[in-house]
C-alpha cells in the first residue's frame, strides 16, 4: 500500500499541470470502468467469430463516419454499421480471440498490440510488423495477404492493415516531438484544429482504401471490411464530460466503437480446413516496445 501511495503521489507531482495526462487518467479509472460495467457495456457488439466471412480486411483505427465521408459504400453487396467490443486494439483482440482455437484462420498482423494478447491463437501469424522498416505500408500488407493466400488457399483471412491509424502517411506536418508526432495530443494540446487532424484521418484512410478493397474483391469468397475501433476528437464523455482523444480503452463512445461492416462477395467460396494452431514464435519484447514506440505508444 505504501508503494502504490508513493507511486501516485509520485505520478501526480510530474503530471499535475499535463492536462492530457488529467484526461487519461480520468478515462482509464473513472469513464471506462462506468461504460464497460455499468452502461452501456458492449451489448449489442460484433464479435467476428460468430460472423460468416472467408476475408476479414481490418481497417485500424477506422470509425464509420470516416470510413462513409471517404467511401461510395454502394459499391458493397451490403454495408451497415456495427458496434465493436474493443476501443483499442489490444482491447480488440482480447474480446475477439482470446480462449479461441482458430486453426482455420491466417492472421496477417500490422499491429504488434496483437502479439502481446494472443498466444497460439491461429493456423499461423504473420507478424508483417516485424519485417518492414517503419509502420507497415498498404503494399506491405498486401502483399503479404496474397502470398498466404497462395500458401494457405484453405484457410480464412484476417488481413489488419495499420492505416488509417497514424502516422498519417501523406502528412507533410511534423507534430512537436514532445508530443512524440501524436496528433491526438496536440489536437488535445490546442496546437492544432479538428479540420486539419480529420483532413489528415481521411488522406490516411484513402492511402490504404483502394489497396484493401482490391485485395478483397479479388480474393475468392465473402470478404468482410471493418475496423477494430476509431478515434475521438475532443468529443465529449459521461459521466464525466471531459473531451478525450485518440483511442482510449474501455471507453463506449460511438466515435470509437462505431466501425464499418462492408460485405464484398466474390465467386465461389473456398472450402476451409481446420488442421489446429501452432505456436506463435516467443519474443523477447524488445521488437514490439520498438514497433509501438514507432506508433507513438510507448
Amino acid at each position: 500500500m505504501k508503494n502504490k501511495i508513493s507511486y501516485v503521489t509520485d505520478e501526480i507531482r510530474e503530471n499535475w499541470n499535463d492536462q492530457m495526462w488529467w484526461r487519461h487518467r480520468i478515462g482509464a479509472r473513472v469513464i471506462s470502468p462506468f461504460h464497460t460495467k455499468i452502461h452501456p457495456t458492449r451489448k449489442g457488439s460484433v464479435y467476428v467469430t460468430d460472423e460468416d466471412w472467408d476475408i476479414l480486411v481490418v481497417l485500424d483505427a477506422c470509425r464509420a463516419d470516416l470510413f462513409e465521408s471517404v467511401v461510395d459504400t454502394g459499391i458493397f453487396d451490403s454495408y451497415k454499421r456495427v458496434t465493436s467490443p474493443g476501443s483499442r486494439t489490444p482491447e480488440w483482440a482480447r474480446q475477439n480471440f482470446q480462449s479461441h482455437d482458430l486453426g482455420d484462420t491466417v492472421y496477417i498482423s500490422s499491429n504488434g498490440w496483437v502479439s502481446t494478447v494472443l498466444d497460439d491463437t491461429f493456423y499461423k501469424l504473420v507478424e508483417v510488423w516485424q519485417e518492414t522498416d517503419g509502420p507497415p505500408r498498404p503494399e506491405d500488407i498486401t502483399e503479404a495477404a496474397l502470398s498466404a493466400h497462395d500458401e494457405f488457399p484453405n484457410k480464412r483471412l484476417i488481413v489488419h492493415y495499420l492505416q488509417p491509424h497514424r502516422p498519417f502517411l501523406e502528412s507533410d506536418i511534423g507534430f512537436d516531438k514532445s508530443f512524440s508526432d501524436n496528433p491526438w495530443q496536440a489536437l488535445g494540446n490546442g496546437d492544432t484544429d479538428v479540420e486539419t487532424i480529420w483532413a489528415l484521418y481521411q488522406q490516411n484512410l484513402e492511402a490504404v482504401f483502394d489497396e484493401a478493397y482490391e485485395l478483397a474483391s479479388d480474393l475468392p469468397g465473402r470478404a468482410v471490411m471493418t475496423a477494430d475501433h476509431g478515434n475521438l476528437l475532443g468529443e465529449r464523455t459521461y459521466p464525466l464530460p471531459i473531451r478525450l482523444y485518440g483511442h482510449p480503452e474501455g471507453v463506449r463512445h460511438p466515435g470509437l466503437v462505431e466501425v464499418p461492416w462492408a460485405v464484398i462477395e466474390s465467386g465461389e467460396r473456398p472450402q476451409i480446413l481446420n488442421e489446429g494452431i501452432t505456436e506463435t514464435t516467443a519474443d523477447d519484447g524488445e521488437s514490439v516496445k520498438n514497433h509501438l514506440e514507432a506508433l507513438g505508444y510507448v
